[in-house]
């Protein structure tokens, strides 16, 4: 059952839902003015009194750091008022990480696991009165910093998480053995959030959401580890040995997974966003401004560099695509009743990074070999140090935190086979966009929408049935629904917001970008054998394939 307005139920009914998707968003002007104020004391520190280039260069927060975040109150975003927090909602929280972003990816991401998957906001909300709720709401008045810990050495998303936990010999709450890998701000957290198997009692196995307190002896940080981009940023291999946690601290439900509950599954959807988009559109909105100011102020042979057509088209589609993300973001964040946008922020994830992914390439390429050249180099020749080099980093690491990318599109496809209807009527008569409420050629876009739209749900039958024999056989097509699927959404989205704004312009450039995509997307799907994928990699696997010389 889904819920009338969001947009996967546009995709399996095939049609638009127009006024829902243009409803405008019920936004707390309180709360935006307490998030501006936020965000101005967060760029206040970071821009006069941080060393953003000591922790770029030696790729560690320094000494004191973390308390000067705390003091200008950047963990307690979210948290209640009488909790001494600013009480922000999803989507203003958003807006304070990504202006914190802008400045540092690293610090970015870090508020963004803090505020967006630590225990006190993907647990403290379902918690019942206890003690494991009086804990939490202490340790958030204290301003603890938090984090989950589960990624498993195995990699993540495991079904049994290799920490367990077993029932304690004085039958005193549980004792939690195990590794975890890759664990952002696992080096600092005060309270961490770990994914454990429960072994040994009359319910096992079963999963649980244990909640550690991190100055247990037997916790230790074994690892601090280094990464492409977003240097800087807390994370570590992990290992618990001998931990011990109440009962009341070891969060389980009567059957299947906590991890897979409407609430927690939502929080971590809307942690991806915090986490990974954030910084997304911050890198972004940084190469449009840098793009931009290249071009002013750059000329060949007597010509501004804005005067050729390629720049102009570059420049336009990083705006369009700043837009795009912008768009998408609002929609599944601040929209009306946005607890019920779960397949939005799903798609929004991947929107935002492979978004900025294009922004970052194209700012790279228009400026040339000063795109290329670290900042640390063009600072010591006297050139203007923008740190392109490292957008470049960070948002490849953007594509891959929280889960690779193209199994994040693998994962919409299969939540849309999942909730698919087989033969469900045609779909029902649909409101246009008003007179003048869209240009002529974004009123074009609507109508394409439309039609692609009124095919999906058929797409998603036949995607459907030739997966079925074998899904880890058959990903590629998934993968190509799952793309589909986002870029009708971003299509959606830029539209809506048009309808808001009258942005007609940066609208238009988008839509005929994502059709271009669509189509080529569509053209791969009528035809997802292609080329012999899977002997080339049975060859390579087992040594009679080509390979590289030595």
């Amino acid at each position: 059952m889904t819920t009338a307005g969001t947009f996967l139920t546009s995709l399996l009914d095939g049609r638009p839902d127009w006024p829902a998707w243009t409803t405008p968003p019920r936004l707390d002007r309180a709360a935006q003015l307490r998030a501006d104020a936020a965000a101005t004391r967060l760029l206040t520190f970071l821009d006069t009194d941080a060393d953003l280039e000591a922790v770029e260069r030696d790729g560690e927060l320094p000494e004191g750091f973390l308390k000067a975040l705390h003091d200008v109150g950047a963990f307690t975003l979210g948290a209640d008022e009488d909790l001494g927090g600013l009480g922000l909602g999803a989507y203003d929280v958003f807006r304070v990480v990504e202006a914190a972003a802008t400045r540092s990816a690293a610090v970015g991401f870090l508020l963004g696991v803090h505020n967006g998957i630590g225990v006190g906001v993907s647990l403290l909300p379902v918690l019942p009165e206890g003690p494991l709720r009086d804990l939490i709401r202490r340790h958030i008045a204290d301003g603890m910093i938090s984090g989950w810990a589960d990624t498993d050495p195995e990699g993540q998303g495991n079904q049994w998480p290799t920490v367990t936990a077993t029932p304690a010999f004085d039958g005193d709450g549980y004792v939690l053995d195990g590794e975890k890998l890759f664990i952002s701000n696992g080096p600092v957290a005060t309270l961490l959030g770990v994914t454990v198997t429960v072994r040994g009692d009359a319910q096992a196995p079963r999963v649980g959401l244990a909640v550690v307190d991190t100055s247990d002896p037997g916790f230790r940080v074994e690892d601090e580890l280094e990464h492409l981009g977003v240097r800087g940023l807390p994370n570590a291999r992990l290992t618990l040995t001998g931990v011990r946690v109440p009962d009341a601290h070891l969060v389980t439900v009567p059957e299947g997974d906590p991890r897979r509950t409407p609430v927690f599954a939502s929080a971590v959807m809307t942690a991806r966003l915090l986490i990974q988009a954030a910084p997304a559109l911050a890198i972004a909105r940084n190469c449009l401004r840098w793009s931009v100011e290249f071009t002013a102020r750059r000329r060949i042979d007597g010509a501004g560099l804005g005067e050729y057509d390629l720049t102009r088209r570059t420049l336009a589609q990083n705006a369009a695509d700043v837009r795009l993300m912008e768009s998408a973001t609002r929609w599944a964040l601040a929209g009306p009743a946005p607890q019920d946008h779960f397949f939005e922020r799903q798609l929004t994830r991947n929107i935002c990074t492979d978004a900025c992914a294009r922004v970052v390439d194209r700012t790279l390429s228009l400026m040339g070999g000063e795109g290329m050249e670290t900042a640390r180099s063009k600072r010591a020749r006297g050139a203007l140090p923008v740190p392109m080099e490292r957008a470049y980093r960070d948002a490849r690491v953007l594509r891959t935190a929280g889960g690779v990318d193209f199994l994040a599109d693998v994962q919409t496809a299969s939540a849309l086979l999942a909730r698919r209807t087989p033969g469900t009527a045609q779909p029902a008569p649909h409101q246009a966009p008003a007179q003048g409420e869209l240009s002529p050629r974004n009123r074009h876009h609507f109508d394409t929408l439309t039609d692609r739209l009124a095919r999906f749900p058929a797409t998603v039958e036949a995607v459907a049935g030739a997966v079925a024999s074998d899904p880890r056989a058959r990903q590629y097509p998934l993968l190509l629904l799952g793309r589909i699927a986002r870029e009708l959404f971003g299509t959606a989205a830029v539209l809506a917001a048009a309808a808001h704004d009258g942005e007609q312009a940066l609208t238009d450039a988008h839509c005929t970008a994502a059709e271009a995509r669509l189509r080529d997307l569509t053209a791969r799907l009528d035809d997802p054998e292609g080329p012999d994928h899977a002997g080339i990699a049975a060859a390579l696997l087992a040594g009679s394939g080509p390979t590289p010389a030595p």
